[in-house]
């Protein structure tokens, strides 16, 4: 027998079984330390990439509705992106329909046109339903006419239907500061305005037969065909003024259904007879109720004259 049980056999053996309990123990806590920390780092990893736009949000498995917030002025490489966007989902089984909502004051009387033909070649490939939030005036009427029924918020702004060419004399202030223009031009209707005097009734003549009434023409016949309209019932409401979605005198004619979003989407599902995924493909940039910008179809005439809608 050992001092004090020291040395028995039994005694060592009882020694050794609980170095190894605690030798397992120990492996086993340094397992889930490990676990956890490389759960942690992954947490960590996947937040940063969120935090720098690495990654985007989930989208969801089974049919979904593709959403298109318009919500910026009307320029040729705006819709150019929005166009990008809804090639890539043309051929996606997944998305069954597009959700197109309109929140924009105008634009480029081009590009409005542009879009606009697409969205109607769009709709033998893909169903295009078409919903004014908050404004379509000018330009973003103009594409908000191209999909029939057109639906819409009863307080949205639309219609704006008309052209105008802003002016500034700044000859006066000019004066004062003993600037003067001095540029060479070659054509009598070369450099048909300026900033530095009024327009005479010649240039008002030209540009008036030149670009205003053939513009302003243009975005008539368009809206027309769109809404599948006589010219003379659209006529009285072509006159440059906004009219607030409820109106009852535009119904039928500029807007066909005043409707909440949410009621539209509840819509959607009851007619697909299936709770759909709403699924943002354009990214959402509030811009307010007119977003800074005018109400009206704008040509600024500078270098080079091109028209545009603000």
């Amino acid at each position: 027998m050992g001092i004090f049980g020291f040395g028995n056999s039994e005694d060592k053996e009882v020694l050794e079984k609980k170095k190894a309990g605690w030798n397992l123990l120990s492996a086993k806590i340094k397992t889930y330390m490990f676990v956890i920390a490389i759960v942690a780092e992954i947490a960590l990893l996947i937040f940063l990439a969120k935090s720098y736009g690495m990654l985007g949000e989930g989208v969801p498995l089974g049919d979904k509705v593709a959403v298109v917030d318009f919500n910026k002025e009307v320029t040729q490489e705006y819709v150019n992106t929005v166009i990008k966007s809804l090639d890539k989902i043309k051929k996606d089984d997944a998305y069954k329909e597009v959700l197109l909502i309109m929140n924009s004051p105008g634009g480029s009387p081009t590009a409005s046109e542009e879009l606009s033909e697409y969205l109607k070649e769009y709709t033998k490939i893909k169903h295009i339903t078409m919903y004014v939030q908050g404004i379509a005036a000018s330009g973003g009427y103009y594409i908000a006419s191209a999909i029939k029924p057109l639906h819409a918020n009863k307080n949205a702004i639309v219609g704006s239907i008309g052209v105008i060419i802003p002016h500034y004399n700044i000859g006066g202030l000019a004066k004062k500061l003993g600037v003067e223009e001095d540029d060479l031009s070659a054509g009598e209707f070369k450099k048909p305005i300026s900033f530095f005097k009024k327009l005479g009734e010649e240039e008002k003549a030209y540009l008036k037969k030149q670009l205003l009434s053939p513009t302003y023409q243009n975005f008539i016949e368009s809206v027309a065909t769109n809404r599948k309209l006589n010219i003379n019932k659209l006529l009285p409401f072509t006159e440059g003024k906004i009219y607030i979605a409820n109106n009852k005198s535009i119904q039928g004619i500029l807007v066909d259904d005043v409707i909440s979003l949410n009621k539209l989407k509840n819509r959607i599902n009851k007619n697909r007879k299936i709770e759909m995924s709403f699924v943002a493909i354009m990214p959402k940039n509030p811009m307010g109720l007119l977003g800074g910008g005018k109400v009206e179809m704008n040509i600024n005439l500078g270098d080079i004259i091109s028209p545009k809608l603000k």
